[in-house]
């Protein structure tokens, strides 16, 4: 999702329109802006007075970059925990309390796998079936 149009371009783009600078589509065209957010922009600012984007969608995480940073350090102190264990470990350090799905989408956004090697070596020979 791209980042929203700055504050600035918005309030040019409705003092142009005040002025009698031109229609939407005009403006839209001045500013390199979609005629549609002209639109929302004079009509935002007629029924709130106010030019200033909405907040991103979407719910705030529940662990911060401090938590993130204590689930580091977890990791760093036991790396072979497993997710549930990690969860735990979680709520009883900061009281955030996690899912284990939740615990593995946050480190993946840290960039961190979880995937373990495998205990035992692999075979010299290969397998073979009998005919």
């Amino acid at each position: 999702m791209p980042p929203p149009i700055p504050v600035e371009v918005r309030k040019r783009v409705v003092a142009a329109h005040r002025k009698g600078k031109g229609t939407y589509a005009e403006l839209a065209d001045v500013f390199h802006v979609g005629e549609a957010s002209v639109s929302r922009w004079l009509r935002l600012d007629r029924e709130t007075g106010s030019l200033q984007p909405k907040p991103p969608p979407g719910r705030k995480p529940k662990l911060d970059a401090g938590g993130r940073e204590v689930l580091r350090q977890l990791l760093e102190d036991d790396n072979d925990a497993t997710l549930a264990e990690l969860a735990s470990r979680l709520h009883e350090r900061i009281g955030v309390t996690l899912v284990v799905s939740a615990v593995h989408k946050v480190l993946e956004k840290m960039g961190i796998s979880r995937k373990k090697k495998t205990s035992t070596r692999a075979s010299a020979t290969a397998t073979t079936s009998v005919s």
